[in-house]
């Protein structure tokens, strides 16, 4: 995608090469969570996406959402729930498993 098809798409238009239109930045924005957990509804990955790589203003927030989320992971992964929480969780899936 050149230059001119990126700035056409950030004010509405669509790509000459027949790719996805560009998205506002507001709705780009507005997206990201859902951009990052694969469940976007009313628009496309690829739409978003496009968006992000050719926008310089919204990049920044992507990387951060995506640092973010890495950060909560990294340290998510080293805490576990207490043996009685464990417990009584598998009881309660167990219950709810029998009554189906």
């Amino acid at each position: 995608m050149s230059f001119l098809d990126r700035l056409r798409g950030l004010f509405g238009g669509t790509a000459a090469n027949g790719g996805p239109q560009m998205i506002s930045c507001d709705d780009a924005l507005k997206l990201v969570h859902e951009y990052l957990d694969g469940e976007l509804e009313n628009v496309s990955q690829a739409e978003v996406e496009a968006h992000f790589d050719a926008c310089q203003r919204c990049y920044p927030h992507l990387r951060l959402e995506r640092s973010f989320r890495q950060a909560v992971r990294r340290v998510a992964s080293r805490e576990t729930a207490p043996p009685e929480l464990a417990a009584r969780l598998r009881e309660l899936i167990a219950e709810v498993g029998s009554e189906g």
